[in-house]
């Protein structure tokens, strides 16, 4: 069995077997039972005090989306759970996490949210005085901005 991972974070908890129901769910086609299964993941994320699990979770109700009719919702839900894991890791003071929490905005392509993310990350680096901290938000800042160029180049 391979571990569920977010970014390079393992993300391994009571939620796993719940989004792992929810997979099966979906490859037997069962709606019903696919979208209990992720409330039953997002509830067990929500009683833990940290925040892996909630990017884990909010990532699997991306795969929601194959489902009809929720590609909506499950974005939606996706995106608010990003943010309480974003808060979580903010209060924890957790640069992994705020970082994680900036690139899973930025896969949504929320970039207000990413940006937000970004400059709590510096603040936080700052702050705590990580070592090899402020580099990580630099580069990460600095591949926006290269994004942000290249787009802006395109016809």
């Amino acid at each position: 069995m391979t571990r569920p991972v977010f970014g390079d974070i393992e993300t391994l908890g009571p939620w796993t077997a719940h989004i792992q129901t929810m997979d099966l769910s979906l490859a037997e086609g069962n709606p019903d039972a696919s979208v209990r299964a992720w409330r039953l993941a997002y509830s067990a994320a929500l009683s833990d005090r940290g925040w892996r699990g909630l990017l884990a979770v909010a990532t699997a109700s991306l795969r929601l989306r194959a489902l009809p009719g929720l590609a909506g919702e499950a974005v939606a839900r996706a995106r608010e759970t990003y943010w309480i894991a974003f808060f979580r890791a903010r209060q924890q003071s957790s640069l992994d996490g705020v970082l994680s929490a900036a690139a899973a905005f930025k896969s949504l392509g929320d970039c207000a949210a990413f940006e937000q993310s970004l400059r709590v990350a510096e603040a936080l680096a700052m702050r705590t005085g990580e070592v090899g901290g402020v580099d990580r938000v630099r580069f990460c800042m600095e591949r926006l901005a290269d994004q942000t160029r290249m787009a802006q180049q395109e016809p």
